[in-house]
């Protein structure tokens, strides 16, 4: 499916708005949905420049007149959730959508796009040449149950400082054996008794 930039209209919009809301993601978090319908509601009603994460707050997501979005990121968070459920959505349950809802990173204003059934360019590209096939790709893939890079860069600054700390103990032992013995107090005791 591709996308074509034109103007969609409303009535289309709001019957993908519907078909968004019935989709698991947004029937498991009635939160994402109320952020959902609200921004896509205020677009359609011509108020799309007063979408701010104060409005959507109070009167989305039901917090009080004394909400500070520069104090508290909730809605940024549920932002980025609602942008990741509508991509969970249009890649597993775009059946009987024909509109695309998107909310651009660095604001809460919703876009609308059309989508064409028509396939995409990738199924329409004739098939290689067996002469003509790439070498595979091999891509080296992390365990998904390893340690993260940060971790990685915390376990060996933790190595190397365990390390110098028994670097230097070996060279404190090793220059106090070879040192001449400088014990003259002992000396000095047993002879004054």
């Amino acid at each position: 499916m591709s996308e074509i930039e034109e103007e969609v209209p409303p009535g289309r919009v709001v019957d993908a708005l519907d078909v968004l809301l019935q989709t698991p993601p947004f029937l498991r978090s009635p939160k994402l949905a109320r952020f959902l319908r609200f921004v896509v509601e205020e677009e359609l009603a011509g108020r799309g420049a007063t979408i701010k994460a104060y409005t959507i707050a109070t009167q989305a997501l039901g917090r009080g007149p004394d909400f500070d979005p520069s104090l508290d990121p909730s809605v940024r968070v549920e932002a980025g959730r609602l942008r990741r459920a509508l991509e969970d959505v249009y890649a597993r349950h775009a059946g009987g959508l024909d509109v695309r809802v998107t909310i651009p990173v660095g604001g809460y204003r919703p876009r609308f796009s059309a989508i064409d059934a028509a396939p995409a360019l990738a199924e329409m590209a004739p098939d290689p040449e067996p002469d003509d096939v790439p070498p595979p790709v091999t891509v080296r893939r992390r365990p998904t149950g390893g340690i993260s890079p940060r971790g990685e860069t915390m376990i060996i600054a933790l190595l190397a400082g365990i390390l110098l700390v028994l670097c230097i103990d070996l060279a404190l032992t090793v220059s106090a054996r070879l040192a001449p013995d400088p014990s003259p107090t002992r000396e000095l005791a047993v002879r004054r008794r």
